[in-house]
């Protein structure tokens, strides 16, 4: 999610939002998730690797490394926040 105005200079990973010029990450996108019936199990899981990807200091590889041997790799919301980042061009919103 993209708060209005926002300057987007690098990807956004998916659930997470954005804000600000330059933008920045501040949050994952809970309550929609919440909206959407998904699990406390779905969501837990989302917001470590969100942890992990921005206040933890790891490089994003790093991050995708230790989400894949510890955050539920098997979920799908998971892994397609692991391909969102891989799949970044040009590098990801900090």
């Amino acid at each position: 999610m993209i708060g209005g105005a926002s300057l987007i200079l690098k990807d956004v990973p998916a659930y997470v939002m954005v804000s600000g010029n330059p933008a920045h990450a501040f949050a994952m996108n809970i309550e929609g998730m919440r909206r959407k019936g998904w699990s406390k199990t779905v969501i837990s899981g989302l917001r470590d690797a969100f942890k992990l990807i921005y206040k933890s200091g790891l490089t994003t590889q790093e991050a995708i490394e230790q989400i894949r041997t510890g955050i539920l790799p098997e979920v799908a919301e998971v892994q397609r926040l692991i391909d969102s980042l891989e799949q970044s061009k040009r590098g990801i919103v900090r």
